[in-house]
């Protein structure tokens, strides 16, 4: 038996194994050497076809040249096929985000578009509420405005103080009188240098209150307007049916450009995916192969996203191909080139002695021992760079039994879809009104939750302000008024002075001037004179004016926030907001009786818009009968069901993650933002737009369906009923690659 030892492995009846069999049997105790005894002549018959004599015969291995066990002779033919290490994933088609945000804590006043709304790139989206920075921004407005008047007035009086004395030296030149030419030369210059040094004070005080509002301005606190920065569909919008705040870099809104698609998969982020250095990578999109590359991002955007732990989804385009929104993928990535070689089962592969070898079918129907040299290979096929030709049969180990009972199916190209559903549906309100307290005091509740109607009381607030500092208020006011008063009084009478003096200055004669100096100081150029005296008086009153209007403007201002909410009517306080759409209330700040602050957030009415009909719905799914609960997709289609009736929709909205984040650069720097939920009690919620109006009515015993899984032009091949019962999702079983069927 030891000449018997076998080279290689025989492919014709596996006689190396069962040797090897024998080899470990008659290692063990004496007790089995009866039956080792018995093997070893039993695999000797099989292998010889029978005794040949004595022991001192020794027995040949015979040649190999084709099967000749009860195994069934198995051929393949060498074809062409792509073979090498492939990673896949599931991807969804999304439309580009583009997120509206603010890099720092902010509380909103209001918000202008719904879910679903189109807007146009500059549109203004929401605006923050005013801060408590801006009572200073508003006084330093007022004072850089009182400065800018305080400039011009000071220039326009010292010009004509200039103009006037330029005709005093005009007059001590005809008299020829050098020493008044110098001391009215003197006084000029004066004048302009006492007008330049003002000019050069007002002009450092508005430099440094400038300065102070611009940082002001830009302080986290201070109120802003967010615009849209594309135009697009809105399809989230930040839920502020509970607060009105709104955390740093937290979306405040998001547009979606669905004109820009491209291939989104959770399973890899940005820092943890794997197959950037691949040199094959597709999809199979509507039953064609096409290629993929991955979204790009900065270096910056990599590493700032790596460093705060928030990596957004990996995104691929597909380029030159048009995608349809919603749809699922599936994606494939290959380390080597994925182009078809030539490449066989390992099955058909023997080794021996350093050298990889098969078995070909020559045409006389025998077996043809052949070296290859292999490459490489993916546990199932290996590649042949050289040693085979296409379409040559090589032999490959067949021990596969097939069933007693089995069904024929025929694999084949087509959609796959997973159906889900929803009975948990209502008339959206997509829109929001903000309340909050504009004086600080007692809050009175006039309406609960629910619904309300446009001009329906909401709430009070009874003001805490002290009748002491409301009447200090109130004496400010008046005494301001007093004194436009009198001003305005002395204005009026130097006026008319100086105009009675303007129209007796031509019964002046002018040869009573040409002999007496003093005469010709006091009626020369008098009329030119008295015009500038009563520019400067008309340039004090215009400033003293616009100075009244704008102090008084403030004072009434503060008088009126004041008194706000500190006079009652039929013993409820004067200020009351009032409902201002027809809308819903989810919830109240605070309950009745409690103190709050100027400012402060009290409650939100949701309100449907301008949606006459009723064609937005929302949509809850906590669970599901018919599979494992999914968000519908944006773009996809969903069918509203009741009883025999149907009604078709999109969804345009759905509720947000705060785990999917979005990277972009504002200013230079890398910004990572990201969606909070909606505040219901659900982890899946969207928004549908159906395509005809719908009523409360519709929405009785009505159902929502939509698909989980949606996939277009792949190979399917039918599951079992047993897989059917048991697997939730039958996308591994159904659905196979189509390079693999």
């Amino acid at each position: 038996t030891n000449k018997m030892q076998p080279r290689y492995k025989c492919p014709t009846c596996y006689c190396n194994l069962r040797l090897n069999n024998i080899m470990k049997i008659r290692r063990n105790r004496k007790l089995n050497m009866r039956i080792a005894a018995f093997m070893v002549i039993a695999e000797l018959l099989m292998l010889m076809g029978g005794l040949t004599g004595c022991g001192e015969t020794e027995a040949e291995v015979p040649e190999l040249i084709k099967p000749s066990t009860s195994a069934a002779s198995s051929y393949r033919p060498v074809t062409r096929r792509r073979v090498g290490l492939i990673g896949s994933c599931e991807g969804q088609v999304v439309a580009t985000e583009h997120p509206v945000f603010y890099t720092k804590n902010i509380e909103l006043s209001e918000i202008m578009v719904g879910v679903g709304d189109y807007v146009n790139a500059g549109d203004v989206l929401a605006v923050s509420k005013p801060s408590v920075n801006e009572e200073m921004i508003e006084s330093l407005e007022n004072e850089i405005d009182s400065l800018t008047r305080q400039r011009a007035y000071k220039k326009n009086v010292s010009d004509e103080t200039v103009k006037k004395l330029g005709y005093e030296k005009m007059i001590e030149e005809y008299l020829e009188n050098s020493e008044g030419v110098n001391l009215k030369t003197k006084e000029i210059l004066v004048e302009q240098e006492n007008l330049r040094y003002e000019l050069a004070v007002i002009d450092n005080q508005l430099s440094e209150k400038r300065s102070s509002l611009s940082k002001l301005s830009s302080d986290s606190n201070s109120a802003q307007t967010f615009t849209a920065p594309i135009s697009g569909k809105v399809t989230f919008v930040k839920d502020v049916t509970r607060s009105n705040s709104v955390l740093a870099y937290e979306n405040i809104v998001v547009i979606s450009d669905e004109n820009d698609l491209y291939i989104e998969t959770e399973k890899y982020n940005l820092t943890n995916y794997k197959y950037e250095d691949y040199k094959s990578k597709w999809a199979f999109i509507d039953g064609k192969e096409v290629g993929i590359t991955e979204r790009k991002y900065t270096n910056v955007e990599k590493t700032y996203a790596e460093s705060v732990n928030k990596a957004p989804y990996m995104g691929f385009d597909v380029p030159g191909v048009e995608l349809t929104l919603g749809v699922n993928v599936m994606l494939f990535f290959m380390s080597e080139e994925n182009s078809p070689k030539i490449a066989v089962g390992n099955d058909s592969i023997f080794f021996d002695s350093g050298e990889y070898y098969v078995y070909v079918k020559n045409a006389n129907g025998d077996n043809e021992k052949r070296l290859i040299e292999p490459g490489v290979s993916d546990g199932l096929y290996t590649l042949v760079k050289s040693g085979l030709e296409e379409g040559e049969l090589v032999f490959y180990e067949n021990t596969a039994l097939i069933p007693e009972k089995y069904d024929i199916a025929v694999a084949s190209i087509g959609d796959y879809s997973e159906t889900l559903s929803s009975n948990v549906i209502s008339i959206a309100y997509p829109y929001y009104d903000i309340y909050t307290a504009q004086v600080s005091g007692t809050y009175r509740k006039l309406r609960d939750v629910g619904a309300a109607t446009e001009g329906d009381a909401l709430f009070s607030v009874e003001s805490s302000v002290e009748p002491t500092q409301l009447a200090e208020a109130k004496d400010a006011v008046d005494d301001l008024d007093n004194e436009r008063t009198k001003s305005k009084r002395e204005y009026e009478f130097f006026k008319s002075e100086i105009e009675e003096e303007l129209r007796g200055a031509d019964l002046i004669v002018p040869e009573a001037l040409a002999t007496d100096t003093d005469a010709a100081r006091e009626y020369m150029y008098y009329a030119e004179r008295k015009e500038c005296e009563l520019n400067i008086l008309n340039y004090s009153e215009d400033y003293a004016s616009k100075e009244y209007t704008a102090n008084r403007a403030v004072l009434q201002s503060v008088y009126d926030d004041m008194k706000l909410g500190t006079e009652k009517h039929d013993g409820m306080s004067d200020y009351v907001e009032y409902s201002r759409g027809n809308g819903q209330l989810d919830y109240i700040e605070y309950d009745e009786g409690r103190t709050v602050e100027e400012g402060s957030f009290i409650m939100t009415e949701t309100v449907r818009g301008n949606d006459k009909g009723a064609t937005k719905l929302m949509v809850l799914l906590g669970s599901s009968s018919t599979g494992e609960p999914k968000s519908a997709k944006l773009g996809e289609t969903i069918t509203l069901h009741q009883d025999e009736k149907s009604w078709t929709g999109t969804c345009i909205g759905i509720n947000g993650s705060a785990s999917r984040y979005m990277v972009n650069t504002q200013d230079g720097q890398p910004c990572i933002t990201y969606s909070a939920p909606y505040t219901k009690n659900v982890k899946y919620q969207f928004y549908v737009e159906m395509d005809s109006e719908i009523t409360e009515k519709n929405l009785e015993k009505s159902e929502v369906t939509f698909y989980s899984e949606d996939m277009r032009g792949v190979v399917l091949v039918p599951a079992t009923s047993e897989v059917a019962a048991t697997v939730k999702s039958g996308i591994s079983r159904a659905i196979l690659p189509v390079f693999g069927i």
